[in-house]
């Protein structure tokens, strides 16, 4: 049952001291979805069946959920007060801190790399007395042509 489900959510969130505020939206009689485009009804919300989708209200369910996780249930018929609901209730909370960590695992490689460079040159330049066209240009040590 979907009811319990939420419950069941509701209560795991509590455990974690997770509170949990509701806002019932719509009428307990219930009514159709539009679908509008600037304004204009189009159609309405239909489910897989070509059946015009019905939305309802449900407080009770909403009201035992924001028990069940410490938290409010607020009826939204008027948008004011419920803006002015939620900015009381959020001013209210405890403030918290909370800290992101990233970590990222990985083995740098890029030292072989240079060390076998560093090796190379370090002998090239030792070993070979006729220097080559790159380390002439490089003119490490200052030297006049």
């Amino acid at each position: 049952d979907h009811n319990n489900l939420s419950k069941g959510v509701a209560e795991a969130a509590a455990e974690e001291g997770i509170k949990i505020y509701t806002i019932g939206v719509g009428t307990e009689k219930g009514g159709p979805i539009p679908i509008k485009r600037n304004g204009i009804v189009l159609k309405y919300k239909k489910d897989s069946n070509e059946n015009v989708v019905i939305t309802k209200l449900n407080s009770k369910t909403l009201i035992e959920i924001s028990e069940i996780g410490n938290g409010v249930y607020i009826d939204g018929k008027n948008t004011a007060e419920v803006t002015e609901k939620t900015t009381s209730i959020l001013s209210s909370l405890d403030k918290k801190e909370f800290e992101a960590k990233e970590f990222s695992e990985y083995k740098d490689q890029f030292q072989w790399f240079i060390s076998f460079a560093i090796l190379f040159l370090s002998l090239e330049l030792l070993v070979f007395e006729k220097k080559t066209y790159w380390v002439k240009k490089l003119n490490l040590f200052n030297e006049k042509n």
